[in-house]
């Protein structure tokens, strides 16, 4: 393994570790994403347009919902949550913030790719996120990423399109899905 791979390698370990969603999967999850992510993120890093990133992007989040299962909850022996498989939202969360540093922190494969890619990266949305979603937008039941299905994942993505545009006096003009996340992360975690 070079130098180059090397370092993509590093790059995906922090960028799922930083997903915060490992103790949700079900064990040996771990190198199964990561595999997968060696695969697709330069592919979707490289994507010539923005077909081709959501084509390679629903790719993923197939890919997630058929092989990752959630981890069984347990209290004491009792079992409060069986395994399922993996939502849509849960696999787009954890793709978006692996591409979040792939692309937009790291500046991957190159700078000027990157630039490109960055536009049509989506926005990792968390819990709270949600949360500020729906009381600002509603037209939603889900409570958390795991209850995110296809349709609703695209319609958050709608939504946090439509909170940059309205709430231009919170945002800086032009940042897209991911800069909003970044911004929105620290908001609601009162780090800013």
């Amino acid at each position: 393994m070079n130098a180059e791979q090397t370092k993509v390698r590093n790059i995906v370990d922090v960028a799922f570790s930083s997903a915060a969603m490992t103790r949700v999967f079900e064990k040996g999850s771990d190198d199964k994403i990561k595999r997968k992510f060696h695969q697709i993120i330069p592919q979707i890093a490289s994507s010539k347009n923005e077909k081709d990133f959501k084509r390679l992007h629903d790719r993923f989040c197939r890919w997630f919902m058929k092989n990752i299962k959630t981890a069984e909850r347990k209290k004491g022996r009792k079992v409060i949550k069986e395994s399922i498989s993996a939502s849509y939202g849960q696999g787009a969360k954890v793709l978006n913030v692996a591409l979040t540093v792939y692309v937009y922190y790291c500046y991957l494969p190159d700078r000027e790719t990157a630039k490109r890619t960055t536009k049509w990266l989506h926005a990792a949305i968390d819990t709270k996120m949600l949360k500020h979603l729906k009381e600002n937008w509603g037209g939603f039941s889900a409570n958390s990423i795991e209850h995110v299905d296809e349709e609703t994942y695209f319609e958050l993505q709608k939504l946090v399109r439509k909170d940059i545009i309205k709430k231009k006096d919170e945002f800086p003009k032009g940042i897209c899905p991911v800069e909003w996340e970044d911004i929105m992360w620290r908001k609601l975690n009162k780090e800013e």
